[in-house]
């Protein structure tokens, strides 16, 4: 009797073929690249995140003095530009203040002539709170033997408020002075207010800082 032979329908031809393409897809193909899914069952590590290098600078390194010098609390343009953190003053995610570095007296001395006519440096504002002129007058050339100053200005919404610096935050080349509010009464004045944070510490913490910034309320990473 003879065999009867039955024949391949359509729908299993079909069915055969994406098996055959599954396959051949699984495995790589004939590249002999393994799959996504050989891959992550190789349990190869992945790549590490990069640790940050940085860190705030310890208590102790620095000294620093909050000076009143301005009542409008608005500098001029030219002061903004002078800035070594201009092109960074326009971000608005981040408050950035405006920062100044001094290596020697007469860089201090041209700022404070440059800039004269923008800021009440010789006011004293009260007994506890000194003029941008007395704050720097021992600050000569023996004294910017093995330090370097730098000048944040802080303007603020009223007189009442008092700022300082809570910490600063070194990685690498860049460095970022973070400011922060000391004092916010619960009632306060309507005038606004100008600032300057003065900052001195050993010159050879910063030798080789190229990148300065300053912000306010941070507190942590330098501002983008």
């Amino acid at each position: 009797m003879k065999q009867k032979k039955w024949p391949i329908t359509a729908c299993a031809a079909l069915g055969l073929l994406v098996l055959c393409v599954g396959i051949y897809t699984w495995s790589g193909g004939d590249t002999g690249a393994p799959s996504e899914a050989v891959s992550k069952e190789s349990g190869a590590p992945d790549q590490p995140d990069v640790a940050q290098t940085g860190a705030d600078l310890p208590d102790g390194s620095f000294e620093a003095v909050s000076v009143w010098v301005d009542g409008s609390g608005s500098a001029g343009d030219n002061f903004y530009l002078a800035a070594l953190n201009s092109k960074k003053l326009a971000v608005s995610s981040v408050q950035h203040l405006p920062v100044f570095r001094f290596e020697a007296p007469e860089e201090l001395e041209t700022f404070k002539e440059r800039f004269s006519d923008d800021f009440a440096m010789e006011h004293r504002l009260d007994e506890r709170i000194p003029s941008f002129t007395d704050a720097t007058s021992e600050m000569d050339e023996q004294f910017f033997e093995d330090r370097t100053v730098f000048v944040v200005y802080v303007p603020a919404s009223s007189g009442s408020f008092r700022f300082g610096v809570s910490s600063i935050y070194q990685e690498d080349k860049a460095l970022c002075i973070h400011i922060e509010e000391t004092e916010h009464p619960e009632e306060y004045t309507c005038d606004m207010a100008g600032w300057f944070v003065v900052i001195s510490l050993e010159k050879a913490l910063v030798a080789d800082v190229t990148d300065v910034d300053a912000d306010l309320g941070c507190g942590q990473s330098p501002a983008a």
